[in-house]
């Protein structure tokens, strides 16, 4: 279900008073003052190469920044960070950023990006995550792509996340050119989200084609009723069209932006080698990797802004179209430092408008509603039972199943606040309670992402719920969820088993929340203790 009207104003509402919140300062999408000329169809052809001299064109590589705007601190180490990541592109690579927030977008360019030579790229998904983000709907993530001069994004399964009119306003605020060679529109009100295959843009008087890839699993690994009217073709048939149809643009360069698995694209690559792509990167399984597919790199630098790709192109115009590209080198470059250790100051524009929206979050989501005393991790036991927990006993329900991939961040140590909760749980979705056989839940129970609270494992292969119960395989039982597992997500089969739930129009953190305050916990009796 998209965020609701009221929802929307709400965030909204938290945030005035913030540069660059307003949407009518983006009303019209607009290029950074550096960013040179594009053209996005094949009907643009490039100057004669005879008249353009060899040059070097470094590509600037992340995915899945899932609105990770701030550092976070781990094991000794102060990891990523947005104005952080910019400070590093622009001293060590030379990138051109784009203006500040709450600036015009059209100002004169310094002379340094007068010929720029960097081009940043994104595989997708890029505002869901930390409450900073989530809480006001992607905004915050997406002017900081504007500042960070990203110039195309592939489209990322969770770019509908606070609903699609949210990711038309997001667009406008990135100023970036989102691209999926494998989504249609078959819905013709829909027209506005209809997608380009590939971009065209040009650096030191050279052209890089991108061609951008959805994951065909869009409407299975996110809420499928978001994208009604809206379908994904199969990765290698839609990019066997859209690459060739790039090519005819007469690029002097071809790259693939991909919301993908590295795993899924390796064999697709390596049947193509008639592609002649000079980089791939990776996304969506958020897995670091460093490969080479017959020649072509194929990266994936990891997300949560904490690494980029540097993808450097040595390309020669003068050379037959589709062999331009002299040698593609690729390294994937940390932004870390020891805690405590001299760092390099952040990009001063990016970092003010963080701490603005520290500020307006902090006013809206910083009650402290509970204390943890040694922290929970995102895949641990405890944080389920927290989670899961709350909505059974808040709820009345006999079990409590929600998905190991909907939770996105653990639980650090110290005050729980409200915030916290959005930050673990960053998708905005409803709870809804099943009836459920005894047998429904033990083949849900089988299934590899499910996390079930209520119910241990017993002697001789059976299960006793919270109360002593055995589980009877034909009695019904009531199981409180999220109307994203309800309608298939991940490939669950709540709405098979029971076609007529009832639904509570319940946001999923609200009785976690209430149940956490309830219990009062403080740094002498810690929430997380209660789960061990």
């Amino acid at each position: 279900m998209p965020v609701s009207a009221a929802t929307a104003a709400r965030r909204a509402r938290a945030a005035s008073g913030l540069v660059a919140l307003s949407l009518g300062a983006h009303a019209l999408l607009s290029l950074p003052a550096c960013e040179p000329r594009e053209a996005a169809t094949a009907a643009a052809k490039a100057p004669a190469p005879g008249e353009r001299a060899p040059a070097a064109i470094t590509l600037l590589y992340t995915t899945d920044e899932h609105g990770w705007l701030l550092p976070t601190a781990e094991e000794g180490m102060v990891l990523g960070g947005a104005a952080e990541m910019l400070a590093v592109w622009r001293s060590r690579e030379g990138h051109c950023a784009g203006p500040a927030p709450g600036t015009p977008s059209r100002l004169p360019p310094s002379p340094a990006c007068q010929d720029p030579s960097t081009l940043a790229l994104s595989g997708g998904d890029n505002w869901t995550g930390p409450a900073i983000s989530s809480y006001f709907m992607g905004a915050p993530m997406a002017d900081a792509m504007a500042r960070m001069g990203y110039a195309a994004s592939a489209f990322g399964n969770h770019e509908f996340d606070f609903g699609r009119d949210a990711f038309l306003q997001n667009r406008t605020r990135s100023r970036a050119t989102y691209l999926a060679a494998n989504l249609r529109v078959t819905d013709p009100g829909l027209s506005a989200f209809a997608l380009p295959s590939f971009a065209v843009f040009e650096r030191r008087g050279l052209r890089i084609g991108v061609v951008g890839l959805a994951t065909a699993r869009t409407r299975e690994a996110a809420a499928a009723s978001r994208f009604e009217g809206i379908d994904f073709q199969g990765e290698e048939a839609a990019l066997s069209r859209a690459i060739p149809e790039a090519w005819r643009a007469e690029p002097d360069a071809l790259v693939l932006v991909a919301h993908q698995c590295q795993d899924v694209l390796e064999p697709i690559l390596a049947r193509h080698p008639e592609w002649r792509l000079s980089f791939v990167g990776a996304g969506h399984c958020h897995r670091r990797a460093e490969l080479r597919v017959d020649g072509v790199p194929l990266v994936n630098p990891g997300w949560r802004l904490r690494s980029y790709a540097r993808v450097s192109l040595e390309i020669d115009p003068r050379r037959p179209l589709q062999s331009r590209v002299v040698s593609a080198s690729t390294e994937v470059v940390d932004v870390a430092h020891p805690e405590g250790a001299p760092a390099a100051p952040p990009d001063g524009a990016l970092a003010t408008a963080a701490a603005g929206w520290q500020r307006a979050l902090d006013a809206a989501l910083g009650e402290q509603i509970g204390y943890s005393r040694d922290g929970m991790e995102r895949d641990s036991a405890e944080i389920q039972r927290w989670i899961a927990g709350a909505w059974r006993e808040q709820l009345g329900v006999d079990l409590a199943i929600l998905n190991k991939d909907g939770i996105r961040q653990a639980v650090p140590r110290g005050p729980i606040t409200k915030a916290t909760v959005f930050s673990v749980l960053p998708f905005d979705n409803k709870l809804v309670i099943c009836s459920l056989q005894g047998s429904d839940i033990l083949e849900t129970l089988r299934h590899s992402d499910a996390v079930l609270v209520g119910l241990s494992p017993s002697a001789g292969g059976r299960y006793v719920l919270y109360d002593g119960r055995l589980l009877d395989e034909e009695r019904r039982y009531t199981v409180a969820t999220i109307d994203f597992l309800y309608y298939g997500g991940d490939g669950f089969r709540f709405q098979a088993q029971d076609p007529s739930p009832r639904w509570t129009g319940l946001d999923w953190r609200a009785p976690v929340i209430a149940w956490t305050k309830a219990l009062g916990t403080s740094s002498s009796a810690p929430l997380d203790a209660r789960f061990r």
